[in-house]
């Protein structure tokens, strides 16, 4: 069996050092809580409610942002449908003038038409008088080319 070695001296001896001990971790205590341990809690607290209000106030402008957003796509969706509206107005009345003046270019054709082929009727009148005046001298002269001599009249 193996020896056991037993002390008669206590495992704690509570004397005056320990006394001096607890006073000086209590002086500590106390000093360290009111100079470090409370401004540094104070401290996290109000980084907390900073970022806190931080977060409150980024949801609020992104609140404000979404509300803005809505209102633009209203807006445009509004001016898109006035600038369609605008732009089928603006090809209505582009084919409505279209089908004007072509129906007056064609009226003012066919008024040239008709005027171009009465002067070449009467033009061709004209020259079917002149020619038929001047064919017998014209007749003429070429049989007279033709024979060599002069024909009689």
């Amino acid at each position: 069996m193996p020896t056991v070695l037993l002390s008669s001296a206590p495992i704690l001896d509570v004397d005056a050092t320990l006394l001096i001990h607890i006073g000086v971790f209590l002086l500590l205590f106390f000093v360290l809580r009111a100079l470090v341990f409370r401004p540094a809690i104070a401290l996290f607290d109000e980084r907390e409610r900073a970022i806190d209000g931080a977060r409150e106030e980024a949801r609020q402008l992104e609140r404000e942002a979404e509300g803005k957003l809505d209102a633009f796509e209203g807006e445009m969706d509004r001016v898109r449908g006035e600038a369609g509206a605008e732009r089928e107005r603006l090809r209505a009345e582009g084919t409505r003038l279209e089908r004007s003046l072509t129906e007056k270019v064609r009226t003012e054709t066919e008024q040239m038409v008709r005027e171009a082929e009465a002067k070449m009727a009467t033009e061709a009148e004209k020259l079917r008088k002149d020619i038929a005046a001047s064919s017998p001298v014209l007749a003429r002269q070429i049989a007279e080319k033709l024979l060599g001599r002069e024909v009689g009249r």
